[in-house]
């Protein structure tokens, strides 16, 4: 009986060769990705940011301060695909007094889609508007149904103050 044992060397086997290469190749992927991350971009880490940090806040206090002063007032018709739509806004502060805001644009967004976002000028209105107060107005055409957010922005001493108002737009 002659028994010839077929012995493979461990380093000629192709599974464990191709284990191997997979282990190297994410091994080198990784030191190459580590170094990519150190070596370009400096991070979201700046010297003063916790000055940073207390401006923000009080910017943000004092923007919810300053709209707090006033008393905004949409007025929106029925809104169509592809129809112009009259949409008026009017500003006064607590006790009534109309606003005379130095700049007025109404920003319209798509929530959907930002390629359709727009904005436009509103003009004063030639007739007072919204229960005596004066009103800016304008015309929009929107081209997509569904939900949008309107956004009014007045300029009001140099100070700008933001509105909000959500519409959708039907077929």
């Amino acid at each position: 009986m002659n028994t010839k044992t077929n012995k493979q060397h461990w380093y000629k086997s192709p599974l464990l060769l191709a284990w191997l290469f997979m282990v190297l190749a994410a091994m080198a992927g990784t030191i190459y990705m580590v170094i990519q991350a150190n070596s370009g971009f400096p991070g979201l880490v700046v010297d003063d940011f916790y000055e940073r940090g207390q401006d923000y806040e009080e910017n943000i206090h004092k923007k919810f301060e300053n709209n707090e002063k006033w008393v905004t007032e949409f007025q929106i018709e029925e809104v169509y695909l592809n129809k112009a739509t009259l949409i008026s806004v009017s500003i006064s502060d607590k006790s009534g007094v109309s606003a005379k805001p130095e700049k007025v644009t109404l920003f319209a967004y798509r929530p959907a889609n930002f390629k359709k976002d727009f904005n436009v000028p509103m003009e004063l209105s030639a007739d007072k508007l919204l229960n005596g107060k004066a009103g800016y107005q304008a015309t929009l055409t929107f081209d997509a149904k569904g939900q949008w957010e309107l956004l009014a922005s007045f300029v009001i001493e140099g100070v700008e103050v933001n509105y909000p108002k959500n519409i959708f737009v039907k077929n």
